[in-house]
């Protein structure tokens, strides 16, 4: 059983990546088109997918805490302390700062109004948080080192 929990848990950590890490990279490259009906067209029907990745990263979280559970590991092992302060700063990055400014680019007026916030810094700091806090899972859950 514990093979099966570890297969959906790394199934779904990919699938949660490319819902939300690869769906970003997408939406970068049409804002850099400077097309306002295409990059509003892409992010209106890119928002659908980055939203179930961000439950796939939650799903994610707890297939890993039922894998951890079921192979007897402690919960509060220092690798696991670093990997749920990654996961928070990953999440809250993903519903606080990706998720409003993806929102904010569909309703953005084309020209000035849409530039603006395809400029915003926000969006650069979130894309750094996002991926560090990804960086770091990877190395915390294959290395599991003794911080």
């Amino acid at each position: 059983m514990v093979n099966v929990v570890l297969f959906v848990h790394i199934f779904l950590f990919v699938l949660s990546f490319a819902f939300t890490a690869g769906i970003s990279i997408l939406c970068d490259r049409v804002a850099a088109s400077s097309d306002s009906h295409v990059i509003q067209m892409v992010f209106r029907a890119a928002r659908p997918l980055s939203i179930t990745g961000g439950i796939g990263w939650v799903l994610t979280a707890l297939t890993g805490a039922a894998l951890v559970s079921m192979s007897g590991s402690d919960m509060t092992a220092p690798w696991l302390l670093w990997s749920y302060a990654a996961f928070a700063v990953l999440i809250l990055t993903g519903f606080l700062m990706h998720s409003p400014w993806q929102a904010r680019v569909i309703a953005a007026a084309p020209g000035a109004e849409l530039d603006a916030v395809l400029k915003a810094p926000i969006h650069r700091v979130a894309v750094v948080l996002s991926s560090l806090s990804i960086l770091a899972l990877i190395l915390l859950m294959t290395l599991r080192p003794s911080l």
